[in-house]
């Protein structure tokens, strides 16, 4: 199962009845993602949520229907035997 971050925060997560859409490039994800695929998103707040691909756009863009929150043990069931993989971190310059 694949792993999106979002650059939003969890509460405006749960407060969206709406699909949320994300370009591919921004989900830095190597493959594309299919109609009705589950995936698990990530928010600024390093919390965890269910979420389905509802509709795939020209792009594409990928519209997510955002469901439950997860506990980090319900995130990593999900993700079964997926790497976790760290990202690099930019310094900042003075």
């Amino acid at each position: 199962m694949e792993v999106v971050h979002l650059p939003a925060r969890g509460r405006e997560l749960d407060e969206t009845f709406r699909p949320v859409a994300v370009h591919h490039t921004d989900t830095g994800l190597t493959r594309h993602l299919e109609r009705g695929e589950e995936i698990v998103l990530t928010d600024l707040g390093g919390d965890f949520h269910s979420a389905k691909v509802l509709l795939i756009d020209e792009g594409p863009v990928y519209h997510f229907f955002i469901g439950a929150r997860l506990s980090v043990d319900e995130a990593v069931g999900r993700m079964g035997a997926l790497p976790i993989q760290s990202r690099p971190i930019r310094s900042r310059s003075a």
